[in-house]
């Protein structure tokens, strides 16, 4: 019966008289596996699904699959980006979803500049560092990878959430563990504001919180949510932005045909763009957040001012690459034209 449908599709004819071939993408499809750490309900879980989205609508005809695998790493790794950029690298994926944090670790530096402390703290800043005029030259860096990068994709901004009492300065964190992923600027960060950066995966930060063995973590209002605990978010010191970046292993790439790669290539981008779009503003988080039981305290200026000098050889490292320090100019200068945000309101749990 098979036969004979594909011999019907064959001799049918165009209005020019000339034989149609006959589409058979769909009967055989070129399979792609994509992975990241995140889990279901997580930011880049949504982003993937949007991707996976984007390849469909571009492949109507079903000539591109995409198999998706959350949480590549498991619970129990403490370096779980780091496993899945393994992955990737290896071949074992072909795509993976990472955030820039992960980068430096692996030689990458062109990333830099986004783990910079209280460089992006704007969520206007953060949507046009993602665009292509910003990203490209970021992205071109994963070629010594083995990687190819195709979007960044914008997540929101990282605070300092404590399971006890308002985080002002620097010494609150003081010989504290500080729950944070593996990153060598943010544990750099939070080391010379005194606390102990721990990656604590799964099960490791249920039991440290179950033992108030931990005094904090480094996490968004997105993810406060899943938290077992109350917290009190220090709302005028956003961090870093979380950024993830969409990459893929460059032998799989070079071995597509063109049609494939603009499709991934198109899919990430308008994946880009509707991440841009849908990324919730941090005030409205903010508020969420309150509505949902949580703290917000406006830490003091002076407080501020200790964490900022306290960072400061950070930013002094990181500066000492051209490149980086070029980027981070830039933008310092884009900051400088937007219209800065409100200060978070603070809040407290009522009744």
């Amino acid at each position: 019966m098979a036969t004979a449908s594909i011999a019907a599709l064959i001799t049918i004819t165009t209005a020019c008289g000339a034989p149609e071939a006959p589409d058979l993408a769909a009967d055989n499809p070129t399979y792609f596996t994509v992975a990241t750490a995140y889990g279901v309900g997580q930011p880049g879980a949504a982003q993937l699904a949007e991707f996976v989205r984007q390849v469909q609508r571009l492949s109507p005809d079903g000539s591109i699959k995409i198999d998706t695998q959350l949480q590549a790493a498991g619970d129990a790794t403490e370096a779980w980006n780091q496993a899945v950029l393994e992955l990737v690298q290896a071949g074992d994926v072909d795509l993976a979803l990472i955030p820039t944090q992960t980068w430096e670790a692996e030689g990458v530096t062109s990333f830099n500049a986004l783990s910079a402390p209280f460089l992006v703290s704007n969520d206007d800043v953060l949507k046009q560092v993602v665009a292509p005029g910003f990203a490209d030259p970021m992205l071109a860096g994963l070629t010594p990878a083995g990687l190819t990068g195709l979007a960044l994709f914008p997540e929101g901004q990282r605070h300092l959430f404590s399971f006890a009492e308002p985080i002002r300065d620097p010494a609150d964190l003081e010989g504290k563990v500080v729950r944070a992923p593996r990153s060598d600027t943010a544990e750099e960060v939070l080391e010379s504001f005194g606390a102990v950066p721990k990656p604590l995966p799964g099960k490791q930060f249920t039991q440290a919180l179950a033992q108030n063995a931990v005094s904090a973590t480094e996490t968004s209002f997105a993810r406060a949510g899943a938290l077992t605990k109350p917290t009190t978010v220090t709302g005028n010191l956003p961090l870093y932005p979380r950024i993830n970046t969409l990459v893929i292993n460059q032998d799989r790439l070079n071995g597509l045909p063109d049609k494939e790669r603009r499709t991934l290539e198109q899919a990430a981008d308008a994946t880009r763009a509707w991440a841009t779009a849908s990324m919730p503003a941090t005030a409205a988080e903010a508020v969420g957040y309150c509505r949902a039981g949580g703290t917000i305290f406006t830490a003091p200026e002076e407080g501020i001012e200790a964490f900022k000098a306290a960072a400061a050889p950070t930013i002094t490292r990181l500066e000492k690459d051209p490149a980086t320090k070029a980027l981070m100019a830039k933008i310092r200068s884009l900051a400088a034209s937007t219209p800065a945000p409100a200060p978070l309101a603070p809040c407290r749990p009522t009744g």
